[in-house]
């Protein structure tokens, strides 16, 4: 955990010299593809793109291949590895337009299919939960799908330590909300619940949460709701309700100067918040480590 708090704290210069990096730009149509943490980034190349691009999970494309007929496709995968990507890559290989690998291993199997490869600039190490390459991960997209935008992202840092702890997790469920670019946000969020403390977390859309999982809201659960990317104010009006209902739910305030600028803080809030709780629970690594059966069955599933 003190490791990867490090990382999280110096990531900034980091992303700052690689927002200047010279990246492709994706055409119109383009598909953005990745699994798990991937997949967020690629929901973020999708809301950048304000739907010029689209988003898949790797499986869905290798089983309809031809969705990328005459299509550009970036597979973003750190590792190179994950089996539906290499699956979905060689089946698109005479069928896309061009084939684009964003990776930290550009000798992996996924970057030796690939016609181009945007090498991420991370050391990858297996089974760590994603901080740093989701950060870059998620900024390479953003500028593929639709160009750069100034971001300070020590500001963003800054201001996110402040508001670190904002999000509140349960005994029970705790759930992640965002509309927009702050849904993938919602998701990644979800996922470092799940690894690093073994929490019971579900991601959703903010419209959606009010359809379907409040009327499943147990006291035991909590709710978090990103205000970034929300016209209306959907996030603080649902986060007063719940509470004047005595349910547990929280606002993640909206910082920023640009939308990226906004963006990036929620996932530095996101970071530092599921650290900060491991260090109050006593975790020292995390907890997915230690699963055991289901992280062999993850593993056989995934590579």
């Amino acid at each position: 955990m003190r490791a990867l708090a490090a990382e999280v704290a110096s990531q900034c210069d980091v992303l700052a010299r690689f927002s200047k990096s010279k990246l492709p730009r994706a055409s119109k149509g383009s598909i953005f593809v990745g699994a798990g943490d991937s997949y967020a980034a690629a929901l973020a190349g999708f809301h950048r793109s304000m739907g010029r691009c689209i988003a898949l999970d790797p499986y869905t494309l290798a089983s309809a291949p031809e969705i990328a007929q005459g299509l550009e496709v970036f597979f973003i995968s750190v590792s190179g590895r994950t089996a539906s990507n290499v699956a979905a890559a060689n089946r698109v290989t005479r069928i896309a337009k061009r084939t684009t690998v964003l990776t930290a291993d550009d000798e992996s199997p996924l970057a030796k299919q690939a016609e181009r490869v945007v090498r991420l600039p991370m050391s990858y190490v297996p089974r760590t939960p994603g901080m740093l390459s989701f950060s870059l991960s998620l900024l390479a997209v953003l500028i593929i799908a639709a160009g750069r935008e100034p971001i300070d992202f020590r500001r963003a840092f800054v201001n996110a330590k402040k508001d670190q702890g904002r999000p509140s997790l349960g005994k029970g469920t705790t759930y992640f909300l965002g509309n927009s670019l702050a849904y993938p946000i919602a998701l990644y969020t979800a996922a470092k619940a799940y690894e690093l403390l073994g929490s019971k977390a579900h991601a959703e859309l903010l419209e959606e949460f009010s359809h379907l999982e409040l009327f499943s809201l147990a006291r035991e659960d909590a709710v978090n709701a990103f205000s970034c990317f929300d016209p209306s104010g959907m996030a603080a009006k649902l986060t007063r309700a719940l509470s004047e209902e005595g349910y547990r739910s929280s606002l993640v305030p909206s910082r920023g100067v640009s939308d990226l600028e906004r963006l990036f803080h929620s996932v530095f809030v996101a970071q530092l918040s599921v650290l900060e709780e491991a260090t109050m629970l006593g975790i020292s690594e995390p907890k997915f480590l230690a699963a055991g059966g289901r992280l062999r069955t993850s593993d056989s599933m995934i590579y």
